[in-house]
Parts: C-alpha cells; sequence; structure tokens
C-alpha cells in the first residue's frame, strides 16, 4: 500500500507558499549572505558538482538578473517555527511548451537537514507548478553521492526514470546522477 503524506498548501498575498512546517518564500536581498556562503562550502560545493567559488559582486548580479529571468522561479526555504532560513529551492529550465521544469534544491544550513524539510518544500513546489503554473512533469538529476537528496524526492513523490552512468566528474571521480520526476497526474493526494 502506499501512503503519501499530503502537505496542504496556501499562497498569501506576499507570494508565499506556506505547508505546516516550512514556507516557500520568494528569494529576496535578505537570503543572500546565507545562500553565498552555502555555494562556497566545500562539501556543497561538491554536492553541487561546482569547481569554482562564487565571489559576492558574481553572487548580487546573478540575483539582479534573477529577477529579469522567466525561465526559472527561485524560493528560500524558511522554517514556520521561526522563519529560519535552511536551504532554497527553485524550478529551473522552465519549458511552457512541453509543460515542464527541473527541480533544484540546496539545504545549507546544517539544523535544515534530515528533518524532512527538504521533501516538504519538494512537494510545496510541486504543488505550486502543477496547480498554478499547469506543468505536467517535473523532473531532477542527483548525484549518486547525495542519498540524502534521492530520499527526498522518492519521499515526496517523485520515482528514479534512470541512472546517467558517471556523467558528472566530481573532484577526481566520475558519479552517477539518477534521473527522478513526477507527472501531475502520479502525485498523491493531489
Amino acid at each position: 500500500m502506499d501512503i503519501r503524506l499530503t502537505v496542504r498548501v496556501s499562497r498569501n498575498i506576499h507570494g508565499v507558499t506556506s505547508g505546516p512546517r516550512v514556507h516557500l518564500v520568494p528569494l529576496a536581498e535578505k537570503h543572500l549572505d546565507a545562500t553565498l556562503q552555502w555555494v562556497n562550502d566545500p562539501a556543497m560545493m561538491r554536492l553541487l558538482g561546482r569547481a569554482a567559488r562564487v565571489e559576492a559582486d558574481e553572487h548580487q548580479r546573478w540575483f539582479e538578473r534573477l529577477k529579469q529571468r522567466t525561465d526559472c522561479r527561485y524560493f528560500s526555504v524558511e522554517t514556520t517555527d521561526g522563519a529560519l532560513h535552511v536551504g532554497n529551492i527553485w524550478l529551473w529550465d522552465i519549458d511552457t511548451t512541453n509543460r515542464k521544469a527541473e527541480v533544484r534544491i540546496l539545504f545549507g544550513d546544517e539544523a535544515g537537514r534530515g528533518r524532512g524539510y527538504g521533501s516538504d518544500a519538494i512537494r510545496m513546489l510541486s504543488d505550486l507548478a502543477f496547480d498554478t503554473m499547469s506543468l505536467h512533469r517535473l523532473y531532477a538529476y542527483v548525484f549518486s553521492i547525495n542519498p540524502q537528496a534521492k530520499r527526498a524526492f522518492e519521499k515526496a513523490g517523485f520515482s528514479a526514470e534512470g541512472v546517467l552512468r558517471q556523467d558528472r566528474r566530481v573532484a577526481d571521480e566520475y558519479v552517477d546522477v539518477y534521473l527522478l520526476a513526477q507527472l501531475a497526474s502520479e502525485r498523491g493526494g493531489g
């Protein structure tokens, strides 16, 4: 028997999407310092497949350009009990013709890991993408060296579609990449 937790989502006039444990808040200036720290953390850089550090001015320019883009939607993930910024989640490469987008997620705050916030945030972003944006398919690429992320996507209702064998070079090794996806018709409780 497949039992899935349904996260009820509500939006308010400020663009915040709220669930029982986390809020998805549009990425704002107040989130940039933590985000920059996370993307430059060596452990996070490894999980993201990044080789080069991001400089503060480069990060600010990225944020300013982000406001003009229509092919992505970025959110910070904040806890409902205290509004602690624990991560970011976003839709990338939004394809309105084929009604699909990639889901990307980063939980840089140690306090936010291993608590189920990631799968809650993925479910909430999926609800937003399917219900509000009328997308048909969401997908994610997850490095094999990040089993926590794979579990979070699976817990949120994504299914493994395949493995891209030795697809990415991380440091001195090649790693497999899992392709996970969810269709609007597959989600539980929706």
